[in-house]
């Protein structure tokens, strides 16, 4: 486990390596606050499919064409495709899901890479009446692609 968390930590580092030029970038506070809106509002995009359940709403919000990986829950997938296919599966039978936003935290590394970091707690609706309360943590690497802020790694944590 400790050699596959290595992986992905390499990984990480090297696609913001090679993807900006952190060190040596200066952005304004007003460029800063801008891209940060614009996070902010991708961001409330992919809120926004998740409760509504709309699998095709949250890939819009995604770019895989890094192949940087993603996160869920303890579990790596190589490509957005699988976990696009686990989550519309887990999404079977559920009616409904309320996210609320309790800590958020955006980090704007460069005119073209962000990351945001945010937790809270989520309730689920089940058809058969149950209801499922729990809390999340998450962290999603933003990157700018023609134009738009797209999610390119998530590491995703609810529990």
């Amino acid at each position: 486990m400790n050699h596959l968390k290595n992986q992905i930590l390499i990984i990480a580092f090297a696609l913001l390596a090679i993807s900006t030029n952190v060190n040596s970038q200066e952005l304004t506070n007003s460029q800063k606050d801008k891209i940060t809106s614009e996070i902010n509002t991708a961001f409330e995009k992919s809120i926004n499919a998740y409760e509504n359940l709309s699998i095709p709403e949250l890939a819009e919000c995604v770019s895989d064409s890094l192949s940087a990986g993603f996160i869920g829950n303890g579990f790596f997938y190589q490509s957005f495709e699988k976990l696009k296919e686990d989550s519309e599966n887990s999404m079977t039978g559920l009616k409904s899901q309320k996210i609320n936003v309790v800590n958020k935290k955006i980090t704007v590394l460069s005119d073209k890479v962000a990351l945001l970091t945010a937790s809270g707690n989520f309730s689920v609706n089940i058809e058969d009446g149950r209801v499922i309360n729990g809390k999340f943590a998450w962290t999603f690497v933003y990157t700018k692609i023609n134009d738009s802020w797209k999610i390119i790694h998530t590491h995703t944590y609810n529990f």
